[in-house]
C-alpha cells in the first residue's frame, strides 16, 4: 500500500484514523507491517502490499470463502479470458460510465471507491482512465491477485474489507460504485447504508442487485438450495459448474432461435437474456450461481426507497440490466 491510502482508510470498528507501522517496503509501497487506530487502538496487518482490514465477519465466512475461491480460479484461468460475465473491457466501461450517469472526462481527479471489486478488471480501468484515485475494496482473499494486477498503477489501491463494515473514512469518495455484491449478504439493506455514509455530499453512489422476477438460475440455485448441491466442497461446484455450462450452451441457443423470431416483440430485458455466452462465461456464471450462501433479489421500488431513506436525490433506474439505481448524496447522513 502506499502511504496516501491513510487519507481514506478507517478503522472498521470506530471509524478512527490510523497510523502505520511498516517494515518491509517495496520502493514506495509498503508491503508488512500493521496499521494501529488512534481510537479504539485495534490494529490491523498488512500483508504482501495489502491492508487486512475484515470485520464484524460474523455469518460472512463463507461468503469470503466461496468468493475467493471464484476469483482466485477466475485469475487462474479456470474461467473467461477476455471478459468478466460476457463484457469486453469496452462494455464494462460503457455501463459504468451509464451506471454512474458520468462522461469520462467527470472522473478527472476524483476518488472513487469500487466496492466488491471481484476480478479488479474494472478497478484497473478506472485508474487508468484518469480517475484521481481508485480503491478496490473486497472480503475475500482474492483481493491479493487483485493487487497484484495493479501493479503499477500509483492511483490504484486495494483493501480486503467488509461492505457491511467499511473501513473508510465517512463521506471520502466522489463515486461508489457496487455491482452485483450486496445482495451476497445477509442485508443488502444494511449494505447500502454504509455504501451511503462514505459518499460526499453531492457524490454519486450506484447498486446493482438480481432482481425480483423469474430467472432459471435462481431458479436452479433453489433446486441445488433444496437438494444441499450448494453445500459441496467449491472445487465440486467448480466441476458441476463445468458440467452445466454444455447443455446451458444449447438451451441458450435454442433460446436465443425463438427470441429472435419475426414474431417476438424485442424487448431490453429479452436482449439481455438473449446475448451470446460463451463455455467458459457460463462456467462463471453457473459457479456464481450456486456458491454464494445468500442471493436475496430485490425490486426496483425497494431500492430506490433505500435511496431516498439514506438522504438522496437524482435517483434514477438503469433499464437493463435490472435493478441498477444511482442517486446523488444531497446531504451529510
Amino acid at each position: 500500500m502506499r502511504e496516501v491510502l491513510l487519507d481514506y482508510i478507517a478503522c472498521p470498528e470506530c471509524n478512527g484514523d490510523l497510523v502505520g507501522d511498516f517494515q518491509t517496503w517495496d520502493g514506495d509501497e509498503a508491503m508488512e507491517g500493521r496499521l494501529k487506530c488512534s481510537g479504539c487502538e485495534a490494529e490491523y496487518p498488512l500483508v504482501r502490499g495489502v491492508p487486512r482490514m475484515n470485520a464484524a465477519m460474523s455469518g460472512l465466512e463463507n461468503v469470503a470463502r466461496t468468493f475467493g475461491y471464484e476469483w482466485r480460479s477466475f485469475h487462474e484461468g479456470q474461467f473467461e479470458d477476455e471478459t468478466v460475465f460476457g463484457r469486453t473491457p469496452a462494455e464494462d466501461w460503457r455501463y459504468f460510465l451509464e451506471g454512474l450517469g458520468v462522461e469520462e472526462p467527470d472522473l478527472a481527479g476524483k476518488a472513487i471507491l469500487d466496492a466488491g471489486c471481484g476480478s479488479g478488471r474494472l478497478t484497473r480501468q478506472i485508474g487508468e482512465r484518469g480517475a484521481g484515485i481508485v480503491i478496490g475494496v473486497d472480503m475475500n482473499d482474492a483481493v491479493e491477485h487483485v493487487y497484484r494486477s495493479t501493479l503499477g498503477a500509483e492511483n490504484v489501491h486495494i483493501v480486503q474489507g467488509n461492505i457491511m463494515s467499511l473501513p473508510f473514512k465517512r463521506h471520502g469518495f466522489d463515486y461508489v460504485w457496487s455491482n452485483g455484491v450486496i445482495h451476497h449478504t445477509p442485508d443488502a439493506e444494511a449494505c447500502h447504508l454504509a455504501l451511503s455514509r462514505v459518499v460526499k455530499p453531492g457524490g454519486t453512489l450506484y447498486v446493482w442487485v438480481y432482481a425480483r422476477r423469474f430467472s432459471p438460475f435462481k431458479l436452479a440455485k433453489d433446486v441445488a438450495d433444496a437438494i444441499k448441491i450448494s453445500r459441496l466442497p467449491e472445487p465440486a461446484l467448480l466441476l458441476v459448474s463445468r458440467l452445466l455450462a454444455y447443455p446451458s450452451l444449447v438451451l441458450l441457443t435454442l433460446y436465443r432461435g425463438i427470441v429472435h423470431l419475426p414474431v417476438v416483440r424485442r424487448t431490453p430485458w429479452l436482449e439481455w437474456t438473449s446475448r451470446r455466452r460463451t463455455l467458459r462465461e457460463l462456467r462463471l456464471t453457473w459457479f456464481d450461481t450456486l456458491s454464494p450462501q445468500y442471493d436475496t433479489t430485490h425490486s426496483e421500488p425497494e431500492v430506490i426507497g433505500w435511496f431516498r431513506s439514506a438522504g438522496f436525490d437524482n435517483i434514477s433506474a438503469i433499464e437493463e440490466p435490472k435493478v441498477g439505481v444511482r442517486g446523488v448524496l444531497r446531504s451529510a447522513t
